[in-house]
């Protein structure tokens, strides 16, 4: 699947507060996921056992957070076009921090029901647009993830 450039300029038309404040996004994001996905805490060993209680204005947390939403608004901007973005992500996820591929589908899956939430102006048009993005962009991560050998079934 490849994103149109009409789809690009809609996620971009409202990615604004997201590009402009990562770090508070991106903390909603990443406390979504561990609410949602309890086992994914796990992958993240400096969040592992921490407590909700301690992860609510978490300064690593929202450093992270940043990171997450940095280097997706970077693919965005990029339109899926430089493979050595992803291709950096994606050693760096299955080299150092062994994450399964799936999970960028749940992440994914987090960043579209924020952004519902909190966006003003996401309509049914957006919507799509963001599905399509985001699933572009797990198309290509699980292409670096192939080439890098990574199991298939992770």
């Amino acid at each position: 699947m490849c994103s149109s450039s009409e789809e690009y300029d809609a996620v971009l038309s409202f990615w604004g507060p997201l590009k402009a404040d990562p770090k508070s996004y991106g903390e909603i994001v990443l406390q979504r996921l561990f609410e949602t996905k309890p086992d994914s805490q796990k992958l993240f060993p400096k969040f592992a056992a921490l407590p909700k209680e301690q992860l609510q204005n978490n300064p690593d947390l929202q450093a992270h957070g940043g990171i997450v939403l940095c280097k997706l608004t970077e693919f965005l901007q990029d339109r899926g076009q430089d493979k050595k973005i992803l291709k950096d992500l994606a050693e760096s996820h299955v080299k150092q921090h062994k994450i399964p591929r799936v999970y960028f589908q749940i992440i994914s899956d987090v960043i579209f029901e924020v952004v519902a939430e909190k966006i003003e102006g996401f309509d049914t048009d957006a919507q799509t647009a963001l599905k399509n993005v985001l699933k572009t962009f797990q198309t290509q991560m699980g292409e670096c993830y192939d080439e890098l050998g990574f199991d298939v079934l992770s």
